[in-house]
Formats: C-alpha cells, sequence, structure tokens
C-alpha cells in the first residue's frame, strides 16, 4: 500500500525489515556477495537503513530529488560505518560516470511510476550499468485501481501503466531471478541463479 503520511502503512517502509531479511537471504542463497550499494529514490531512508543493517556495505550512493530528504539523510548515525555518497538527483538526471561501477545492489522501491514513458527505457539501461543486482518495485495499474476503490487515494504525479509495459522494458537489461530482484545482463555472466525455475 502507498500513502504520503506517516501513520499510513507503505510496502518498503512499514515492512522495511522483512524486505532486508528476505534480500539478504535470497542474495546469499545465490552465493552474492553485497559491499556497494545504491539506492535511487531514498525518499524517508527506511529501507536503505534497514538494508545497510543487513548487509552492513563498504560503500554506499543514495540520490532522491528531496533537498529535505537528502539533508535529513545526511545527518544520519548509521551512514557514518561507511563510505557514502549522498546526492540532490533523479536516477534520469544521475551522472553515472562518477560512480564507481558497478554497485553490487541496487534499491529502486516506487520510483519509476514518476518517469516519462520515454525515459524508462533509458532508465532501465542506466540501472543495469550501474548495478549487478537491483531490487526493484514499482505500482501498475492493478494497485492504483485497488488504491483508489479501497483507500481513496490518487497519486497526480504518477504514470499509471500496466504490468506488461514494464516487464517488457526490463527484460532488455535484467533477467528476473527472484520476487523484486534484477539481474543486470551486462554485469552478471556468472549468475548465482542460473538453475533457478524462477529465473526468466
Amino acid at each position: 500500500m502507498y500513502a504520503e503520511d506517516d501513520e499510513s502503512i507503505i510496502d518498503g517502509i512499514d515492512n522495511a525489515k522483512e524486505h532486508a531479511r528476505y534480500l539478504k537471504s535470497i542474495l546469499e542463497l545465490g552465493e552474492v556477495f553485497v559491499e556497494s550499494i545504491g539506492d535511487f529514490g531514498f525518499g524517508k531512508g527506511i529501507l536503505l537503513r534497514e538494508i545497510v543493517k543487513e548487509f552492513k556495505p563498504k560503500r554506499i550512493i543514495a540520490i532522491d530529488p528531496s533537498k529535505e530528504a537528502n539533508d535529513k539523510l545526511k545527518k544520519e548515525k548509521w551512514l557514518q560505518n561507511c563510505t557514502h555518497k549522498i546526492q540532490q538527483t533523479t536516477l534520469e538526471n544521475l551522472d553515472e560516470s562518477k560512480i564507481i561501477k558497478p554497485l553490487d545492489l541496487g534499491i529502486c522501491n516506487s520510483i519509476f511510476q514518476y518517469i516519462s514513458n520515454q525515459d524508462v527505457p533509458l532508465a532501465f539501461a542506466k540501472l543495469a550499468r550501474l548495478c549487478k543486482y537491483v531490487y526493484f518495485s514499482v505500482p501498475t495499474k492493478i494497485d492504483y485501481n485497488y488504491m483508489k476503490k479501497e483507500l481513496d487515494f490518487i497519486d497526480p504525479y504518477a504514470n499509471v501503466r500496466n504490468k506488461k509495459f514494464y516487464l517488457k522494458n526490463i527484460a532488455p537489461h535484467f533477467t528476473i531471478v527472484s520476487l523484486n530482484l534484477l539481474e543486470s545482463k551486462i554485469h552478471t555472466k556468472e549468475s548465482g541463479f542460473l538453475y533457478e525455475f524462477f529465473r526468466f
């Protein structure tokens, strides 16, 4: 579920610890070691914080277009134990030439609905260049219909798209190897998920 106020239940915030534990477990099963993390729209920073607690990476890149979010994250004590770069920008405008690539893991939680149709393929291509794996989620048309009916929630800034649109744009750049987990077709020549039934 998605909402704008702090009291609402939001997937990836209210249950951030569960997401982080799931991600750690599935990557360990695939023998994927995470020493660097990028969050491409960290928002409140709650999901990033829980994932950092689980993986204890040496290096973090975190971006968000909100100045308030950037200022708040820069003050967080849990970031002080690793090298980190926090930048006020969007995925579309991020200068990837200034990032040491590839990052082991990217986080992209509920960001793509704010990217224009023409920029979506470019954004997926950029993510695939930046990261070996990406933990990805985005609400689809079904989600927005549910939110409108059950929660009386409408996001006026979102581009509402169906699942087929996202799968079509993911396919050239990533393999889906588990729930919400994308594997870059550029960086993962030796996949830890080669023989899994859910790989497609």
